[in-house]
């Protein structure tokens, strides 16, 4: 089975750990920035991926609405009688000739949506399941999803605090009724490693021709709630530990760390980081990563 990625530029971030999360998975997906070769010709290539895919997903957010090229993309597949699959990855209106179709919700939970994707297209296989099965939060039972996609309860931690969204973050205008607090063992409290500070470099992107551009030299503060990224002259910047999606070594010409993670308002951002000291920077990386899952107690993959 073969995917089409419709998406605003905007939502690029998000397109991305998508399309990194469905790698795992005996699925082919075409996006055209990873599926359309330098020099091509735009238009033809991407109607090479409209026709050679089997089914469509439509990232739909406020840009993406508002996009005519997205428009084009779905209409097409509508043309040609071939399924659509829409994911709400921003609260939006939803076009009127995408409304009355299933779709998947990603604006309350990450997790919870991408398992209800995964089961929507027919749960296929895991291609290395002995290395990433274990993972993986186990996909639902026979249950099935309410139309409109899956929601979630937040955090017991965040259900007296304002109507939220992905992690935990306020979304304006969100009235959804919640659930009382499940009754049950207390959750672990995170592990005491103290504050561990680490020479690190940050950027919005790395390229393989152009590294980590316009890089910002600082330190990497980690404590059990938040990891800071402290400039030499520049706002810090803070993650709340709650926030983070993912944290997934890379290696190009250098090994760095790409994070992503919900800003304020539950904006899906991300940001690569790595160690400042070259002779130094595998061991940083690692230490980041492993610092980062022992103190949220997840994968983050």
């Amino acid at each position: 089975m073969q995917l089409f990625i419709s998406y605003s530029r905007e939502d690029l971030a998000f397109a991305e750990q998508l399309v990194e999360d469905l790698l795992d998975y005996d699925v082919r997906v075409w996006i055209d920035v990873r599926s359309i070769p330098h020099g091509a010709n735009w238009d033809i290539e991407v109607q090479k991926g409209l026709d050679s895919s089997d089914l469509m997903l439509v990232l739909l957010s406020p840009a993406s609405t508002a996009s005519q090229n997205v428009a084009d993309e779905w209409s097409y597949f509508i043309e040609k009688d071939k399924p659509i699959l829409p994911l709400l990855i921003k609260p939006t209106d939803v076009p009127f000739r995408l409304s009355r179709r299933q779709r998947v919700d990603f604006t309350k939970d990450y997790r919870a949506g991408f398992l209800e994707l995964i089961r929507a297209i027919g749960s296929p296989r895991l291609i290395d399941p002995d290395s990433t099965q274990r993972i993986r939060p186990p996909l639902p039972g026979p249950a099935r999803a309410q139309p409109g996609g899956v929601q979630r309860d937040p955090p017991a931690t965040l259900r007296s605090a304002a109507p939220s969204g992905p992690t935990g973050r306020p979304i304006a205008g969100d009235d959804s009724p919640r659930t009382p607090p499940r009754t049950g063992p207390a959750a672990a409290p995170a592990p005491e490693v103290g504050v561990r500070m680490l020479p690190v470099i940050w950027a919005e992107s790395y390229s393989w021709f152009d590294g980590m551009k316009n890089g910002t030299p600082g330190d990497a503060l980690i404590n059990d709630r938040e990891l800071a990224l402290i400039p030499r002259a520049a706002p810090i910047v803070a993650i709340p530990l709650s926030s983070l999606i993912s944290a997934k070594l890379q290696r190009s010409v250098d090994q760095y760390l790409k994070l992503t993670y919900y800003g304020p308002g539950g904006v899906f951002k991300s940001l690569v980081l790595m160690g400042a000291a070259r002779d130094r920077r595998a061991q940083i990386n690692r230490e980041i990563l492993n610092l980062l899952k022992l103190l949220t107690g997840r994968s983050l993959d």
